[in-house]
């Protein structure tokens, strides 16, 4: 079983790696922020993967705290969860700064319909200004952003280099949270570069879509590189409400009702869109 089970997963491995080169890929994938429509149990969700990370690592009194959001492969929502985890992180009255480290195709930008360049690598590079790479979000006035920038033939060595560890000084003496989204870690590396800046890493994968064998090996490479390894978040992970009975049952559909439903309480904008199911960390 376990050698079809890698057989398998070498076979997506090189699917994923054929797909991540074409640039053409990424425009029929969706994009989607919280706001006031997002149903309940999805933004509980995210404000309990908030609370397990600011209990996991306690906040600082003079520096903000890094972390690294990262995922085996394309495709299994990690930028969707890094994005709206920065943003519940905001309506915290925290002032957040989420930074797209996928130099070599990044989506943040997607996001906010910002252009994505200058960005992180020109201000690596020597070529922007700090003022010129950093964006206040309009979903939130506590949400900053740093885009990709524009696209490097050696993104692994810009983000290893001087220059990235005093710029993360510089962000933690800024901001109190200081987020990454990363490359997928068993296609690139650049993800590693960043690790030794970072007080901690989550490990995104896809419900039912994701193998066994690569969140593994995805571990494995986080570990032998001294990541503080926070945990796994399961994306897309859907409870079918018929199946469960009872209590349970009942439990479940009190939470898609209850709550404030007002957008100048709950904090979210007032678009609407398309919302997965829920994030879980493990």
């Amino acid at each position: 079983m376990k050698s079809i089970s890698n057989f398998f997963a070498n076979l997506r491995r090189k699917k994923q790696q054929k797909q991540y080169a074409e640039a053409h890929r990424d425009t029929i994938r969706s994009t989607y922020l919280l706001d006031k429509t997002t149903p309940f149990a999805v933004r509980e969700a995210f404000r309990n993967l908030k609370a397990s990370i600011s209990v996991a690592i306690p906040k600082k009194e003079e520096k903000g705290i890094s972390l690294l959001c990262t995922s085996t492969f394309p495709e299994e929502g990690k930028t969707t969860v890094t994005v709206n985890l920065a943003l519940m992180f905001a309506m915290s009255k925290v002032k957040v700064v989420l930074l797209d480290a996928d130099i070599r195709k990044g989506r943040v930008s997607k996001y906010f319909g910002d252009p994505h360049k200058p960005g992180l690598s020109d201000y690596l590079s020597g070529q922007a200004k700090f003022e010129d790479i950093l964006h206040q979000s309009k979903e939130h006035e506590n949400l900053y952003i740093i885009y990709q920038g524009t696209a490097s033939p050696r993104p692994y060595e810009l983000l290893e280099s001087e220059a990235m560890r005093e710029f993360s000084e510089k962000l933690k003496k800024e901001f109190d949270y200081i987020i990454y989204d990363t490359p997928p870690i068993q296609l690139v590396s650049d993800a590693l570069a960043l690790i030794p800046f970072t007080d901690g890493a989550l490990l995104v994968a896809r419900h039912m879509k994701t193998y066994g064998n690569d969140i593994k090996a995805s571990l494995d490479t986080l570990k032998f590189a001294k990541a503080n390894i926070l945990g796994i978040v399961v994306n897309d992970y859907f409870v079918n409400p018929k199946k469960m009975k009872g209590s349970s049952k009942k439990y479940y559909y009190s939470h898609y009702s209850y709550g404030e439903s007002d957008p100048e309480k709950t904090g979210f904008s007032d678009k609407s869109q398309k919302i997965a199911p829920p994030p879980a960390l493990f």
